[in-house]
C-alpha cells in the first residue's frame, strides 16, 4: 500500500488536514519525508494548475492518490442532496470537475461532506433520492474517465447517515459499479463500528480507499486505535490502495507528516504482504 498525506492551500486551524500551503511546495515536502502520494483538498478542480501540479508529482515521484472534495461544501456550501435544485446542480457540476481532474492523475475522488446531510434536504427519502440521482449522472463520467468515486462512511457527530462500513456498503452495492467504492476513516471507524477488524473484513472488495488518524484525529500512535487490527484486516482483502493521513496538523503539519509516516511505515512493516 502506497503512504499518503493530505495537502490544502487553506484550512481552518482544527480541519484534520497535515500539510498545508502551496501545492508544490506541500508535494515537495512529502517527498522528502518519504510519502509515495499525496491527497489533494481543493474546493474547486478549476483551482489546480494541472501542469504544474504533474510537474511536481513527475519530479519528486509522487503520485497523487485522491482528491478531496469536502471543501465545496465547506467553502461554497454545494450539497449534492439540497432542498435546492440550482445547489443541487452546482454540485453536481462541481463533483463532475472533481472527476476530470482525477483523470488527469489517476486519483480516486471522494465522495464526503459534499454530499450533504438529512437536515439540509427535505428528510431522508428525498435525501436518498437526490444522492441517487447525482450519482447516476456522474458515475457515467466516472466510467468513462476511469476514474473510481469512494463513499465516504462517517461518524454520527459529522454526518446524520451512511454513518457505518455496512450502511454505505449497502447503499453502493445499489449501483452495481466498480466505479463507485466505499472509503473508510480509522477516526470515524473508532467511533462507530463495534468490531472494526471483522467488519472491514466483511466489506472486503467494496472498499477503495482509507484514511488514517488516531482514535482523538491526532496522528497515528497518539490514541488508542489499535491500526495493526485494521492493516492485518485490509491484507486479508487484498487492498491494495492508499493509506492516506487526514490528521490535525498538531504540533505543527510538518511534525504531523512526519510522525504518521514514521509510525505507518512501521506499521506497514509489520504486515509487508499489504
Amino acid at each position: 500500500m502506497k503512504l499518503a498525506v493530505t495537502i490544502v492551500k487553506e484550512a481552518a486551524g482544527q480541519a484534520p488536514l497535515v500539510l498545508r500551503g502551496d501545492y508544490i511546495d506541500s508535494i515537495q515536502k512529502a517527498a522528502q519525508i518519504g510519502y509515495d502520494a499525496v491527497e489533494l483538498h481543493v474546493p474547486d478542480a478549476a483551482e489546480v494548475n494541472v501542469g504544474e501540479v504533474r510537474a511536481a508529482c513527475e519530479a519528486t515521484g509522487v503520485t497523487l492518490s485522491s482528491i478531496g472534495t469536502g471543501l465545496a461544501h465547506v467553502r461554497d456550501g454545494l450539497s449534492l442532496t439540497s432542498r435546492d435544485q440550482e445547489v443541487r446542480g452546482r454540485a453536481i457540476a462541481r463533483l463532475r470537475g472533481f472527476i476530470d481532474l482525477g483523470a488527469e492523475f489517476g486519483s480516486v475522488v471522494i465522495v464526503g461532506l459534499i454530499k450533504g446531510l438529512v437536515k439540509e434536504s427535505e428528510g431522508r427519502l428525498e435525501y436518498e433520492r437526490h444522492l441517487t440521482d447525482a450519482l447516476e449522472v456522474c458515475l457515467p463520467v466516472a466510467r468513462k474517465s476511469g476514474v473510481m468515486l469512494v463513499l465516504e462512511a462517517m461518524n454520527r457527530y459529522e454526518s446524520d447517515i451512511l454513518n457505518t462500513v455496512e450502511e454505505c456498503v449497502r447503499y453502493i452495492e445499489r449501483f452495481d459499479s466498480e466505479h463507485l467504492k466505499l472509503h473508510i476513516d480509522t477516526y470515524h471507524m473508532n467511533i462507530e463500528e463495534d468490531q472494526i477488524g471483522r467488519n472491514i473484513v466483511a466489506a472486503g472488495q467494496h472498499i477503495g480507499h482509507v484514511h488514517i488518524a488516531d482514535s482523538n484525529r491526532e496522528r497515528p500512535g497518539l490514541g488508542h486505535y489499535d491500526f495493526l487490527e485494521t492493516m492485518a484486516a485490509l491484507k486479508t482483502v487484498g487492498y491494495r490502495g492508499a493509506l492516506a493521513v487526514e490528521c490535525l496538523a498538531k504540533p505543527t503539519p510538518e511534525q504531523a507528516a512526519r510522525g504518521a509516516h514514521e509510525f505507518l511505515r512501521a506499521a506497514v512493516t509489520k504486515n509487508p504482504a499489504t
